[in-house]
Protein backbone atom coordinates (compact mmCIF):
# COMPACT_ATOMS: atom_id res chain seq x y z
CA UNK A 1 0.00 0.00 0.00
CA UNK A 2 2.81 2.46 1.08
CA UNK A 3 4.72 1.58 -2.40
CA UNK A 4 1.57 2.22 -4.33
CA UNK A 5 0.99 5.44 -2.74
CA UNK A 6 4.57 6.62 -2.89
CA UNK A 7 4.60 5.44 -7.14
CA UNK A 8 1.29 7.32 -7.41
CA UNK A 9 2.85 10.79 -6.47
CA UNK A 10 5.86 10.35 -8.42
CA UNK A 11 3.50 9.69 -11.44
CA UNK A 12 1.50 12.71 -10.42
CA UNK A 13 4.62 14.98 -9.27
CA UNK A 14 7.73 13.69 -10.79
CA UNK A 15 9.83 16.86 -9.16
CA UNK A 16 7.16 19.35 -8.60
CA UNK A 17 5.79 20.28 -4.69
CA UNK A 18 2.52 19.39 -3.60
CA UNK A 19 -0.16 20.15 -0.41
CA UNK A 20 -1.11 16.91 1.61
CA UNK A 21 -4.95 17.08 -0.03
CA UNK A 22 -3.05 16.84 -3.38
CA UNK A 23 -1.07 13.75 -1.92
CA UNK A 24 -4.10 12.43 -0.61
CA UNK A 25 -6.24 13.05 -4.01
CA UNK A 26 -3.20 10.94 -5.72
CA UNK A 27 -3.34 7.88 -3.68
CA UNK A 28 -6.98 7.61 -3.53
CA UNK A 29 -6.82 7.29 -7.35
CA UNK A 30 -4.50 4.56 -6.94
CA UNK A 31 -6.43 2.42 -4.07
CA UNK A 32 -9.95 3.75 -4.60
CA UNK A 33 -10.05 4.83 -0.67
CA UNK A 34 -9.80 8.46 0.58
CA UNK A 35 -9.51 6.93 4.20
CA UNK A 36 -6.45 4.65 3.70
CA UNK A 37 -4.81 7.62 1.78
CA UNK A 38 -4.93 9.61 4.25
CA UNK A 39 -2.86 6.70 6.42
CA UNK A 40 -0.41 6.07 3.82
CA UNK A 41 -0.02 9.67 3.35
CA UNK A 42 0.57 10.14 7.33
CA UNK A 43 2.55 7.00 7.66
CA UNK A 44 4.59 7.95 4.62
CA UNK A 45 5.13 11.57 6.49
CA UNK A 46 6.33 10.07 9.82
CA UNK A 47 8.69 8.10 7.83
CA UNK A 48 9.88 11.32 6.26
CA UNK A 49 9.82 10.75 2.57
CA UNK A 50 9.27 14.38 2.03
CA UNK A 51 11.06 17.44 1.70
CA UNK A 52 8.83 20.49 3.97
CA UNK A 53 8.50 23.77 2.76
CA UNK A 54 6.09 25.79 4.97
CA UNK A 55 2.77 23.54 3.79
CA UNK A 56 4.24 22.26 0.75
CA UNK A 57 6.04 18.88 0.29
CA UNK A 58 7.70 17.03 -2.14
CA UNK A 59 9.26 13.27 -2.61
CA UNK A 60 12.75 12.97 -1.16
CA UNK A 61 14.83 13.09 -4.45
CA UNK A 62 16.90 9.87 -3.70
CA UNK A 63 13.92 7.91 -2.56
CA UNK A 64 12.39 8.98 -5.98
CA UNK A 65 15.40 7.75 -8.19
CA UNK A 66 14.98 4.44 -6.20
CA UNK A 67 11.07 3.97 -7.17
CA UNK A 68 12.20 5.24 -10.61
CA UNK A 69 14.45 2.16 -10.52
CA UNK A 70 12.13 0.18 -9.39
CA UNK A 71 14.66 -1.06 -6.10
Amino acid sequence: MLGAGYRGWDDEFKDGWFDVESAVNAVTVQIADEDEARRVVACLDALQVFDREESQLRLEPPLGDCVARGT
